[in-house]
């Protein structure tokens, strides 16, 4: 297992900048703002008009694409995909630790019940086909993963798209500058996941894929999902949307409403809204037995992307089933994490501290968040939030399964925010999606919250490279 183990690439936004194209961009969008903002905001109308025709939507509302984009060199870019590429490898190991460790699996309160359909591993490797890793660039250069998105993360499709259309439109940002976003799999050939999920399930049975479902929920988390069902239907699979409760567990294997067996199921649905629903029991066991390749597994759309994975790789009582290398990466890539709850543990430099009492004294380096929430909900970045609210929400935290992490400095770009009409400084992160163990492209979300995301005003910049 290797990555990058020498200086980190430079970090983003108040300190250095990641390219000196991104510079050059930050430099030239200041300028146009301020002595000719028309052209900016004509050309972003024009972006935004061509996304709208090309279909993207980010469930019924605009896909908040932005003019400017995040541009990151070379090396950076390849930090980033040896990063990914590596942490997918990682959570394998994490997968099978849980399986074994009783100590593991008590960080995962919530899905005790569910043990039995966890456990049942595929063969195939990795065990995670499809994921987005969210992080940020430290201060010390090393990129961050603050969270896994194991279970069925959007971009998949549209954010490759999105890039190729950013591509084509003219933009005063960016004019004389050799940027490309074509190196990127998924903007090369948005359909390089629709080609995945093909390709997982060839693996699974040494079969050619013919029926597929995407598997929704009571009607939620439908973005992009008319994309991977016509995308699938283009490469020859009989693919359709199905309701989890449409789908009977047969001899003859899982089958839809109109009986037709069905080969592959592709989630997109809150798991959280599944584990307590009698409506679920077929399929959640059809899924487990391995009758329907399902991507991804249990242990993934659970676990593994459950904020408190991070905790099992942070956590030095766990580090003894790792290798050297391993605790390496962790050291460099994974922010100290722990699940909120009452004992003694050790903080970021593995000194003994009372979890509760230190996370009291320390708010401005901590974040608190919901284990196996989405979208940012309840999410509480200490150094913006009150001290009542701070208090308030580590009593919370100790009585429902939260986790705590160290606080990672978002990176700064001068964007514009669609939305508002306005250009303004905003938070950046970047996030890497990995297919099938390779890295398969980038996106950058900004936001004027602490915490970014798409579903809370948050803005999509293209990532390029020079």
């Amino acid at each position: 297992m290797t990555t990058q183990m020498g200086p980190g690439p430079a970090a983003l936004a108040t300190g250095p900048a990641i390219s000196e194209a991104d510079a050059q961009i930050e430099r030239r969008l200041c300028e146009l703002a301020t002595c000719d903002s028309a052209s900016i905001w004509e050309a972003q109308d024009e972006l935004s008009s061509a996304i709208a025709e090309a279909g993207m939507h980010f469930e019924e509302r605009a896909y908040p694409v932005c003019l400017r984009p995040l541009a990151i060199d070379w090396g950076l870019a390849n930090h980033l995909s040896d990063t990914a590429e590596v942490m997918v490898k990682l959570l394998d190991v994490a997968a099978e630790l849980y399986c074994c460790n009783e100590d593991v699996q008590a960080l995962f309160p919530s899905y005790k019940h569910l043990r039995h359909l966890i456990t049942c591993l595929p063969q195939h490797r990795p065990i995670v086909r499809i994921c987005r890793l969210d992080g940020l660039i430290g201060d010390d250069g090393y990129y961050k993963i603050i969270e896994t998105n194991t279970g069925g993360p959007g971009g998949v499709i549209q954010n490759g798209i999105a890039a190729k259309v950013w591509s084509r439109i003219p933009n005063p940002l960016t004019h004389g500058l050799s940027l490309d976003v074509d190196k990127q799999p998924l903007a090369k050939d948005p359909n390089c996941f629709v080609r995945e999920l093909v390709s997982a399930y060839r693996a699974a049975t040494a079969r050619e894929l013919r029926t597929a479902a995407v598997v929704n929920f009571l009607g939620r988390y439908k973005n992009e999902v008319d994309w991977i069902v016509n995308g699938l239907r283009d490469v020859g699979v009989k693919a359709t949307l199905l309701d989890i409760g449409t789908m009977k567990r047969t001899p003859r294997g899982l089958v839809g409403s109109n009986g037709d067996i069905i080969e592959l199921v592709y989630n997109k649905l809150d798991v959280r809204d599944v584990i307590e629903s009698a409506r679920c029991t077929d399929y959640l066991d059809a899924c487990a037995a391995q009758e329907v390749v399902s991507i991804n597994p249990w242990i993934a759309e659970w676990v593994l992307s459950d904020k408190a994975i991070l905790a099992v790789l942070s956590d030095d009582r766990f580090s003894s089933n790792f290798s050297v290398e391993q605790i390496e990466f962790i050291a460099r890539h994974i922010p100290w994490t722990r699940l909120v709850r009452a004992g003694v543990t050790t903080d970021p430099e593995r000194q003994q501290i009372e979890l509760i009492g230190y996370i009291r004294e320390n708010k401005s380096n901590l974040v608190l968040k919901p284990s196996n929430a989405t979208r940012g909900e309840h999410v509480l970045v200490g150094r913006v939030t009150s001290s009542t609210v701070w208090e308030e929400h580590i009593d919370r935290a100790a009585r429902s399964p939260y986790v705590v992490q160290e606080y990672v400095r978002p990176g700064e770009v001068t964007a514009l925010h669609p939305p508002s009409r306005s250009i303004k400084k905003m938070l950046c992160g970047i996030d890497c999606y990995v297919f099938g163990g390779r890295l398969a492209g980038f996106q950058s979300r900004a936001s004027f919250d602490a915490v970014m995301n798409v579903g809370r005003s948050g803005i999509l910049l293209p990532v390029a490279t020079d």
